[in-house]
């Protein structure tokens, strides 16, 4: 069986390893896992891989697409009841959830995330700040930062510009909503773009091009950021091989909801409709969400599991310089975003209209006029 996954060795480097040892029980079964890049996780078409991989690592948004266009395998019939219970019990947050649609079930919780903070402890401590506990305290860091030559990060590339302002707004409780209505008020839409703006104002200046992957290499490789109050979590850069080890918290309250709304990421494990070997991939990936596994070799080989005995294991945590206690209520309170078929290309063209706003080269109310309009067209055709 052919496995496509993301290029980083959170998404790579765990299921490769992962080969060997389930080979030892199933020694009959083949099994290869390439990657694509992080953009491409987040929005090439499922199309075109399901018609060439029989496992596919995949972000949640996808469901519905892939529903409608046939592309993945529903595992409900394939899992038992015991598993079923397992991880209904065991999965982080919505997790699990995310990868159900309508009666079907489209992938395993094999890794979970959600927006959270980044700090270099080292680096705070030398201006002698905690990290912030509210968005209005970004701004006195910012400040004291720059006067000692360092910076505020943020993820504002185009796709991550988009999540970032939904965390911001679902924050402070305005979620986008599954269905009905349009994407956002336009008084509560204006107010979430200007803090955006205002945020990504006082960062680094390369923050409108980075994705969370560049800016926690350009936070562990130089003394450049301090501190990102909104990034996906990645456990790689707080482990003790990391080049600067990188703390991760919930993320700053923008409103009076502490750490709610986050934008949950994380990656489901699927099978696509071009497989021969169901039974055998499912079971494949059951083991590899098993809770033992999870938090023994899933998480030793690199990767960020999805299971909650992993984060609530204290070697792990301990490991990671408290990365699962530090973001657990950010993770099991996060958003989850939309799955209507339809949902990422008009996130991908979002995003880059908010690029654009945060570049100056479009206007916020022209903005959210745009987003209101197409999400309800896009919720309508549904």
């Amino acid at each position: 069986m052919s496995g496509i996954t993301w290029d980083h060795p959170r998404g790579l480097a765990p299921l490769k390893a992962s080969i060997a040892r389930y080979r030892e029980f199933h020694p009959d079964l083949e099994i290869e896992w390439t990657a694509r890049s992080l953009k491409e996780f987040g929005k090439a078409s499922l199309e075109v891989l399901a018609e060439k991989f029989d496992l596919i690592i995949f972000d949640h948004p996808f469901i519905g697409q892939a529903a409608k266009k046939e592309l993945l395998v529903d595992l409900r019939p394939h899992i038992d009841a015991a598993a079923l219970t397992a991880l209904t019990e065991g999965a982080v947050g919505a997790s699990w959830m995310a990868y159900h649609w309508q009666d079907a079930i489209f992938g395993l919780p094999i890794d979970v995330a959600a927006q959270v903070a980044a700090v270099r402890p080292d680096l705070l401590e030398r201006i002698g700040y905690y990290p912030p506990a509210t968005f209005a305290q970004i701004f006195p860091l910012a400040r004291a930062l720059r006067e000692r030559q360092m910076w505020l990060g943020a993820t504002a590339c185009p796709t991550d510009a988009m999540c970032t302002f939904v965390t911001l707004a679902s924050n402070q409780g305005f979620p986008i909503p599954d269905s009905g209505g349009g994407f956002i008020a336009p008084e509560p839409g204006l107010k979430t773009l200007a803090q955006l703006k205002r945020l990504v104002d006082v960062c680094h200046p390369d923050s409108v091009g980075l994705n969370p992957i560049r800016l926690l290499d350009l936070m562990s490789q130089t003394d450049e950021i301090a501190y990102a109050p909104y990034t996906f979590g990645y456990s790689n850069y707080s482990r003790d091989d990391a080049d600067r080890r990188i703390q991760f918290t919930d993320i700053v309250a923008a409103g009076n909801r502490a750490c709610s709304g986050a934008i949950l990421g994380g990656a489901g494990f699927g099978v696509t409709a071009r497989c021969r070997h169901v039974a055998q991939a499912v079971a494949y990936g059951l083991w590899l969400c098993g809770p033992d596994y999870q938090r023994r070799h899933y998480f030793a080989d690199g990767g960020q599991p999805g299971m909650m005995q992993a984060w609530a294991d204290a070697d792990c945590d301990k490991a990671t310089r408290g990365f699962f206690s530090g973001t657990l209520r950010s993770v099991t309170s996060a958003y989850m975003r939309p799955r209507i078929p339809g949902f990422v290309p008009f996130f991908e063209e979002a995003g880059g209209r908010m690029n654009a706003f945060l570049r100056n080269q479009l206007g916020a109310d022209e903005l959210i006029a745009w987003l209101n309009a197409e999400f309800s067209e896009l919720v309508a055709d549904q």
